[in-house]
């Protein structure tokens, strides 16, 4: 099997000329380095224990007989340019070594400035196709994991994939403990050198600070923008049913698109200081050594002093300045990258709704319903389950009918109307509408029709106007106003500071539970469905809210077809048609009185979990849906 990590990394072929110019600027810098590495070390072996002097060393090394004639001319034109006395002849050298030097750390400049630029636009590109695979994904195959693991999946596992990217791209990993041993080995050769090694370390320092505070201060504001990303995260995901329903796919891929890019923003914001901290601190280490090296070349020159004792100090100081920060192990981070990928690929290889390019949605338009909506033997079950959830359920609903569903917990009632909008699809068995088969028409033109009120308020960030035209951006003031009129919500709009343009935290926060299920009424409302579900929506507000609640539903109500999810007694006695389900079976339909005398389930709902609840009138068939 292809490592998943290798089949990700796929999508760097993506950023193939940004990565060329990386690979460039690695490729200058090592070179740079390795010259300056050996032209330091045999020159001053050269200089110091033989006192030969630099014309004469390059006019062997560059100009013999043995050497090509372009070489020769090189080394004789190299030769006449070098300084007579030997020791401004060396300071000539350093000269040289520290040209290479900057060259060299402008090439990891680019290097790990762009391989930081590819690898944060990877994973901004995994989050975005996870994201979007996550909305699109067909709901039973979403069952099988959590919310909290679908996104650690966008979040955490995109960012351990980018580390691995990084640690492929990047850089080899020196170790921390090969400086530590080397400047140790310095001190103890000779501490007065190496004490002047180290007077460039309070710079350092002091500059590791100030990266450090920048790093921070970036490293806030990316976390902030991670738990941004998470909270969008977490109510899309929470509300699915309603994205969905709402046909808001689009809208919400924009607006996590919008989050997504200001969290690639703060990432760039960051990559400045992570590029720029290890040169330049390696630079002023590679100072400190050369300083050394002037300093104990005037010894050497002017003193007399052996050169040996200065050379290994050298060679350790220039060993300890060249090592870098340490980092996490090349093996770990792409054993870490390696299970991310997995989680990743699980997550983009989930089957996927039935889009406009396929052959059922090039199918039927689904005409407003106006007749009846049929249940005909329909069966279903959930993945890894022994138990089918429903068995051969079969009910008729004719237009403008109140059905309410009721039945023990987990018998299917969820399940059913699940079914309905095509948030699942049927295992077996036909649900029609006007004697349209719903696996044939055109998903749009199906939930266009459908409006859901949930038990739970589903809310989502941005203005009380954006919520109620959830999923209809286009909208006008008037008809968002009109709607929350019809839900008893304008009045208490009205009151706050910025009317409908109040912004709304997350799940609504700032509202109180009968205030946000009025919006959702009103978001409902202005859908002009010709099908309602509805939860049980007031189940868990106080009397007043109940009272203006049950107010809008009944008007909600009027005209289409309802099929409600009954946990109270109250919404369930004025039904046209109640439908007792038990182990996901339908045992019984009929009116409550009817159910009454004759079926022992509903008689047991009527004095257990149904009794619970004084009946309030409830002035029109039906009630709330979706989610018991």
């Amino acid at each position: 099997m292809r490592n998943p990590f290798l089949k990700t990394a796929g999508v760097l072929f993506n950023y193939k000329r940004q990565l060329a110019v990386a690979f460039s600027g690695a490729a200058v810098s090592a070179v740079c380095f390795g010259g300056g590495i050996t032209m330091i070390l045999p020159v001053l072996q050269l200089l110091l224990q033989e006192k030969q002097a630099l014309q004469e060393l390059i006019t062997n090394q560059l100009a013999g007989p043995d050497r090509p004639l372009a070489v020769q001319d090189f080394g004789n034109w190299l030769a006449a340019q070098v300084p007579t006395d030997p020791f401004y002849a060396f300071l000539a050298v350093v000269g040289i070594i520290m040209a290479l030097t900057l060259i060299s750390n402008v090439g990891r400049y680019i290097h790990e400035l762009l391989t930081l630029t590819v690898v944060a636009r990877a994973v901004m590109l995994w989050r975005a196709r996870l994201f979007n695979r996550l909305i699109q994904a067909e709901l039973v195959q979403l069952m099988v994991t959590s919310q909290a693991d679908q996104i650690s999946r966008v979040l955490a596992d995109a960012r351990l994939l980018g580390r691995g990217y990084h640690a492929v791209l990047g850089k080899a990993l020196p170790k921390i403990l090969n400086g530590i041993g080397a400047l140790g080995v310095a001190l103890w050769l000779d501490w007065r050198l190496s004490m002047i090694a180290l007077i460039s370390a309070p710079i350092g320092t002091s500059l590791l600070r100030t990266f450090g505070r920048k790093i921070r201060r970036a490293s806030k504001r990316l976390l902030r923008q991670h738990g941004h990303m998470q909270a969008i995260l977490h109510e899309v995901l929470a509300g699915l049913r309603i994205v969905k329903v709402h046909h808001a796919e689009g809208y919400e891929r924009r607006r996590f698109a919008r989050i997504n890019r200001g969290l690639y923003a703060e990432e760039m914001s960051l990559r400045q200081v992570r590029a720029i901290a290890a040169p330049v601190i390696e630079t002023l280490g590679l100072l400190g050594v050369l300083s050394v090296a002037s300093i104990a070349a005037w010894y050497i020159f002017r003193r007399d002093i052996a050169p040996e004792r200065f050379l290994t100090v050298l060679i350790a100081l220039a060993g300890a300045a060249s090592s870098l920060k340490p980092l996490s192990t090349l093996n770990n981070n792409l054993r870490e990258a390696e299970a991310a990928a997995s989680r990743i690929l699980e997550t983009v290889e989930i089957p996927i709704e039935p889009r406009p390019a396929d052959a059922i949605e090039q199918g039927q338009m689904l005409p407003r319903h106006a007749r009846e909506i049929v249940f005909d033997n329909v069966c279903f079950s959930y993945p890894e389950q022994s138990e089918p959830a429903l068995s051969d359920v079969s009910l008729r609903a004719q237009f403008g009918q109140t059905v309410a569903i009721v039945g023990p917990n987990g018998c299917g009632k969820t399940t059913l109307l699940s079914l309905l909008p095509r948030l699942i699809v049927t295992g077996s068995g036909r649900i029609e509408i006007d004697g349209h088969d719903i696996a044939n028409v055109r998903l749009r033109t199906l939930r266009a029709q459908i409006a859901m009120v949930t038990q739970q308020t589903v809310l989502f960030e941005g203005t009380i106007a954006q919520n109620i035209a959830y999923g209809r951006s286009h909208t006008s003031r008037a008809d968002i106003t009109a709607a929350a009129k019809a839900a008893y919500a304008d009045d208490f709009v009205r009151r706050l500071p910025e009317g409908y343009d109040t912004a709304l935290g997350e799940n609504g926060e700032g509202l109180s539970g009968g205030q946000g299920q009025r919006l959702c009424i009103a978001r409902a409302v202005l859908r002009d469905p010709s099908i309602l579900i509805l939860d049980e929506a007031t189940s868990q507000v106080d009397a007043d809210s109940e009272q203006k609640i049950n107010q809008a539903l009944k008007s909600l109500r009027a005209g289409r077809t309802t099929f409600v999810i009954a946990h109270r007694l109250s919404t369930v006695i004025d039904a046209d048609l109640i439908v007792v389900m038990a182990g996901g079976r339908v045992v019984d339909q009929g009116t409550h009185n009817d159910l009454l005398a004759r079926c022992e389930t509903y008689q047991t709902l009527t004095r257990t979990q149904m009794s619970a609840a004084v009946p309030t009138v409830v002035t029109a068939p039906g009630t709330p849906a979706l989610g018991s």
